[in-house]
């Protein structure tokens, strides 16, 4: 056989190969696609009722100025914004919001009440390191958050009223997540004026 001719046969095969894995992706792209995305929507749903237990459900609302204003000031990005209703009253309202800690994509779920009070925070999902910035998943830490109320600030050691403690040696990451709450405490308190 001519090296022409064995050329092309392996190039033919090489092309089969590549096609059929291709077409295969594909298709198990387009089954598993519509489970992650029901997964996702899952987890959100989790991470919205576990920072404002009292709402029974949550709506979508669109960002405006006001919010705009809060993703600036607070270097961040509301991913996802909902008014948190308990029988149809409006009760607080809650955000996906991202922020950069020690890496970027620190995603935290955040409610705070109709009074501008933090009812709880959620880390979604994040890459920070592992036994450091990771801790921040922590109820611990999480925890220090809630019952506060308009613009918090991260300290060592020795929180007061309005800062919280932050992560020993992650406290960029501390950071990162104050920034996520400082952003919604932002939108509720000009919402509760």
């Amino acid at each position: 056989m001519s090296k022409v001719k064995e050329i092309t046969k392996i190039s033919v095969i090489l092309f089969l190969i590549t096609a059929i894995s291709a077409l295969l992706l594909a298709l198990v792209n387009n089954i598993t696609a519509p489970m992650i995305a029901a997964n996702e929507e899952q987890s959100v749903q989790d991470a919205l009722r576990v920072v404002m237990p009292e709402a029974d459900r949550f709506e979508a609302r669109a960002k405006g100025d006001l919010e705009a204003a809060a993703e600036e000031e607070y270097e961040s990005d509301i991913m996802e914004l909902y008014d948190a209703k308990k029988d149809g009253e409006t009760v607080g309202i809650c955000a996906i919001v991202e922020t950069k800690g020690y890496d970027t994509g620190l995603r935290s779920a955040v409610g705070v009440d109709a009074e501008g009070t933090v009812t709880g925070v959620e880390i979604i999902s994040h890459q920070e390191t592992p036994g450091l910035g990771a801790n921040a998943e922590d109820e611990e830490f999480r925890s220090q958050y809630v019952g506060k109320n308009g613009e918090i600030s991260v300290v060592k050691s020795g929180a007061g009223e309005n800062e919280i403690n932050a992560i020993s040696g992650a406290t960029m990451t501390s950071d990162g997540v104050t920034r996520a709450v400082n952003t919604v405490t932002a939108i509720a308190g000009e919402m509760s004026e």
